[in-house]
């Protein structure tokens, strides 16, 4: 099983994606039929083209950031990421975002993520 080490670059070749609007290449982070609730609470996107409808439906100009080093247990991960995005004039944080990811038995894709975050700690930056 991997490494935090080698789970870090996954995470931030998905930040990066996320950030940049790369949608194939945000997407590719997942298996074709990996699980995706985000938030936890909201309906469970499933496969790539459900997950692919979540990001079309949630584009918008953030910065998605890796914020600690992953906790990796088997093929299991805690990500650590925080957001920082423009509301009007406003710059904005959230800066405490934890995702329970599965990975793939190769260890490189997500078969799936579950984000917690409270947006009551969403607050100028």
């Amino acid at each position: 099983m991997p490494t935090s080490a080698e789970v870090l670059p996954l995470l931030e070749r998905y930040c990066a994606a996320m950030t940049n609007q790369e949608r194939e290449a945000w997407l590719d982070c997942f298996t074709d039929d990996a699980r995706q609730e985000d938030p936890v609470g909201a309906p469970v996107n499933v496969g790539r083209e459900a997950i692919g409808k979540f990001f079309d439906d949630n584009i918008a100009d953030i910065t998605l950031s890796v914020a600690a080093p992953p906790i990796v247990v088997g093929n299991e991960v805690l990500a650590f990421f925080r957001v920082d995005m423009m509301m009007g004039d406003q710059k904005m944080e959230l800066p405490r975002i934890v995702d329970h990811i599965v990975l793939n038995d190769e260890g490189t894709k997500f078969t799936s993520l579950r984000a917690f975050f409270d947006y009551a700690e969403l607050r100028s930056a």
